[in-house]
Parts: structure tokens; C-alpha cells; sequence
């Protein structure tokens, strides 16, 4: 499953994904398609092409490795490692990797927590009992038609979503994403967990990982 762009817009503000309207206009038939006017005749007027409207923009984001390796060395060994052993150098995911401080163990999911490096950044799953977590990291910055990228900032972006809710966040240049995946409703709405507790777990993300 790759869920690496999926948040992009969040970040960029407002994205908007557009494609190039192009008008195609069959070739003119010769003879009766001509209309004559006089001695001579004159091919019909081929109709206009609609403008085309400017794309989305993509690029890749400039790392702060440095910033993240003297993070990664600064943690504390008392804070304990993630299920996952995170490779770091130059084989490492092209982000930064955040992932939850300490062992991570399924909660009675319907199946196990996983890693999976993707070609600009990451994606990360972990099984619950009231909602799965969602872990995205990428390098891909995306501006709207016409627009400049957004100013990365330390902000905690919470949302609301049809099936949970999602924290955006920026470090070191690069975009992360976690989501909640509600595994019932509640009046129809899926209600599994708050903005303060979503937030707090986006904030207590550790690197875990790094080039």
C-alpha cells in the first residue's frame, strides 16, 4: 500500500491536482468540407483550443541530514528502540525516519505492525484495538497551480477524516502524516480517538532513523 502522497495537499495548503485540457479537432475532409466562395474556395475555419490550465507542481524536498543525525545521536538509550530496526546511511528511506518511542506490538489487530521504505520516503503500520496507526514520511513537495511551496514550520496540523483523523507535521525538510483509522463508529462518526491524544502521539514520534 502506498500512502506517501496522500497528504501532500495537506501541506501545501491548498492543492489542487489539475490535467491539461486539451480540445482535438478532427482534420478538416477535403471537397465537400471546403466551402467555395466565388472562383476560389476556402478551407472551414478550425475551431480554437481551450487554454490549457497550469499543473501542480512537484519537487523534491532539501534534507537537513545533518540536523537529523545529531538528533538521532542525541537520544537517549533509555528510550528503547521500535519493532523495527531502522538502517541508517546511505541505504536508509530518503527521510528521516519517525516512529513510536519504544517496542510497538500489535494490540489485537488483524494483522502485524510494518515497514515499508518507499522510493520518497516511508510508511509505517501499526494494528490497534479502537483504531489503526498510520505512519507517512515523504520528500515530495507539492505546490499548487501557479504557487510557491509552503514554508515548512514545527506546527502540528490536526484533521478530521470520514474514518479518524490526521496530524501533519514538517521536520528536517521533510513531510509526515499519521493517521487514525477508526475500526467502529459512534453515531455514525468515527469517534476513536481526540485531537489532544492525536497530537500527543504525532509530538512523542522519536527519530528512529537516518542518512
Amino acid at each position: 500500500m502506498n500512502r506517501t502522497l496522500l497528504f501532500s495537499g495537506l501541506l501545501a495548503g491548498a492543492l489542487v491536482l489539475t490535467g491539461c485540457d486539451r480540445a482535438f479537432q478532427r482534420p478538416a475532409d477535403t471537397g465537400e468540407a471546403e466551402i467555395a466562395d466565388g472562383a476560389g474556395g476556402e478551407p472551414a475555419e478550425s475551431g480554437s483550443e481551450l487554454p490549457v490550465r497550469p499543473e501542480a507542481s512537484a519537487s523534491g524536498a532539501t534534507i537537513d541530514w545533518e540536523a537529523a543525525r545529531r538528533d538521532l545521536a542525541a537520544r537517549s538509550l533509555e528510550a528503547g528502540e521500535t519493532s523495527f530496526q531502522i538502517q541508517s546511511g546511505g541505504e536508509a528511506p530518503p527521510v528521516p525516519v519517525f516512529m513510536p518511542p519504544g517496542p510497538v506490538s500489535a494490540q489485537g489487530g488483524e494483522s502485524d505492525a510494518r515497514f515499508q521504505q518507499t522510493s520518497d520516503g516511508y510508511y509505517a503500520f501499526f494494528p490497534g484495538d479502537a483504531y489503526d496507526t498510520i505512519v507517512n514520511g515523504t520528500n515530495v513537495v507539492i505546490a499548487a497551480p501557479g504557487q510557491v511551496a509552503q514554508p515548512r514550520t514545527d506546527e502540528f496540523r490536526f484533521q478530521p477524516t470520514t474514518t479518524g483523523a490526521q496530524v501533519a507535521f514538517s521536520r528536517y525538510g521533510a513531510d509526515y502524516l499519521v493517521e487514525f483509522e477508526c475500526k467502529a463508529l459512534v453515531h455514525d462518526q468515527p469517534a476513536c480517538i481526540t485531537e489532544e491524544e492525536a497530537v500527543a502521539f504525532a509530538r512523542d514520534l522519536a527519530i528512529s532513523g537516518t542518512r
